[in-house]
């Protein structure tokens, strides 16, 4: 009787921690990617990183049917394109277009667990874990966006050109554009990559500002919702 129990529970246990899958993806990324670079199997490995985010993503977006099959109407393309681009020689149009579906994929992605986290009249533990995916989805989505701003012009974020370098390791993403991404989200600052355009600079310029509001705005929103929820 108790394993049977044990049995039923499990799935409603899921059910409350799909945000927590996310992020533990998410934050796996980040952690596992400068060991894959230093050991040069950065191209694999974010590859595979990236399906688990994907992944992740769908999972999180629960059990509305009509949610997931847009979702996954946006990658199925991007997946196609980057799959063509790679047997064809990489040709430019079908990396962008690639990157262009998973772009607005990762952004649907995002606003639907927004709708859902600010719709919450309980804000439970998982809902704060699907806030904080959402600050790092900010920061997958605006690499994406810095990645397809290289290889529509090579030379926007140097000092190198990161475009060229990813068509000679056959990979769609910069781990350098990502970190760059995560270090203008968090106010820390450029590293090794910097804007060298107008257009770069005002991207770069606008997620420094949305991760500051986001994290002033909704995160304090939802821990303060939390905290009086507890002392309840």
């Amino acid at each position: 009787m108790t394993r049977a129990k044990e049995r039923a529970e499990r799935p409603h246990v899921l059910e409350r921690s799909r945000f927590l899958l996310l992020l533990v993806c998410l934050v796996g990324m980040l952690v596992i990617l400068p060991t894959l670079s230093s050991q040069g199997h950065s191209a694999i490995g974010l590859d595979l990183a990236l399906f688990a985010v994907l992944v992740a993503c769908i999972w999180s977006l629960g059990k509305r049917k009509h949610v997931i099959i847009a979702g996954s109407a946006l990658i199925l393309p991007g997946f196609l394109a980057a799959w063509f681009a790679n047997q064809t020689g990489h040709v430019w149009w079908l990396t962008i277009l690639g990157l262009a579906c998973a772009l607005a994929f990762l952004t649907f992605t995002a606003l639907a667990m927004l709708l859902n986290i600010v719709r919450q009249k309980n804000v439970s533990t998982d809902a704060i874990f699907g806030g904080i995916c959402v600050y790092l989805l900010i920061a997958v989505i605006w690499a994406v966006i810095y990645e397809i701003m290289e290889r529509a012009q090579p030379g926007s974020l140097g000092p190198l050109s990161v475009a060229a370098n990813d068509l000679a390791t056959g990979r769609l993403m910069s781990p350098d554009l990502i970190y760059y991404s995560v270090f203008v989200l968090s106010t820390i600052g450029p590293q090794d990559v910097h804007p060298l355009n107008g257009a770069a600079r005002a991207w770069t310029g606008l997620e420094a500002m949305v991760g500051q509001v986001y994290l002033a705005v909704l995160i304090a929103r939802l821990v303060g919702l939390h905290a009086t929820r507890s002392g309840e």
